[in-house]
């Protein structure tokens, strides 16, 4: 199945206009499927503070392509960890759509194990040994993926459940990458995922931005 005919089944009218009105003709042809860096690593702050660690790492095996991604977050106060969070997880992308994925992740306290593995254009699976059903052509909630926001749903890699959201394009911005600034364009996801994603002109993640649980600004600032 072609892609855009896919992303119109999962995500109505914004695969539609995802290039013209999302990403931009010019830099949409621009990008390639998958990113041709061996990885991405940001650090995690709170309110300017750094908080953790959240890395891509990419690959390729045996033909497919590999995502794997790392979060580490530790909220401490007068050495006492009040909140922390980590993530491991392993997508394995073939011929353009996601094979399958795993995932363990412990929030403070709870903990998610995810599988999932592609099946008859489906995505079959388990969290916590509870069984579901997603769509093949769905694209992970992970970010990285140029498509995010073009479609109106995503997958999340913790808990397995899709989220509807609205992505709105906001224009190019300078944000800084390393130690240099870098034109990148932002886009804001809003609905069941609330995050604000700068991507530079290769699509790679610039910059995240989103609301924690109590109200705080989490940032993810690329390195």
């Amino acid at each position: 199945m072609q892609r855009r005919e896919a992303l119109r089944r999962i995500g109505g009218a914004a695969a539609g206009i995802g290039l013209a009105a999302g990403l931009g003709c010019g830099a949409a042809r621009a990008c390639e499927l998958f990113p041709r860096e061996a990885g991405w690593r940001f650090l995690v702050l709170r309110h300017g503070n750094v908080i953790g660690a959240h890395s891509f790492t990419f690959s390729r095996r045996d033909g497919d392509f590999v995502v794997e991604v790392a979060i580490d977050i530790a909220v401490d106060l007068l050495g006492i960890t009040l909140f922390r969070f980590t993530h491991r997880a392993e997508e394995v992308w073939r011929d353009g759509w996601l094979q399958s994925l795993v995932s363990a992740t412990d929030d403070d306290g709870t903990l998610w194990r995810l599988q999932a593995a592609r099946r008859d254009d489906a995505l079959r699976g388990t969290v916590n040994d509870v069984g579901f059903d997603v769509s093949g052509f769905v694209i992970p909630a992970s970010l990285w993926h140029r498509d995010t926001p073009r479609t109106q749903v995503l997958f999340g890699t913790i808990d397995g459940r899709t989220k509807v959201i609205n992505s709105e394009a906001l224009g190019s911005e300078a944000v800084t990458v390393g130690r240099r600034a870098v034109a990148a364009r932002h886009f804001r996801l809003t609905g069941e995922l609330e995050r604000d994603v700068w991507y530079g002109d290769d699509c790679g993640i610039a910059r995240v931005a989103f609301p924690a649980r109590d109200g705080s600004l989490i940032t993810l600032e690329r390195q």
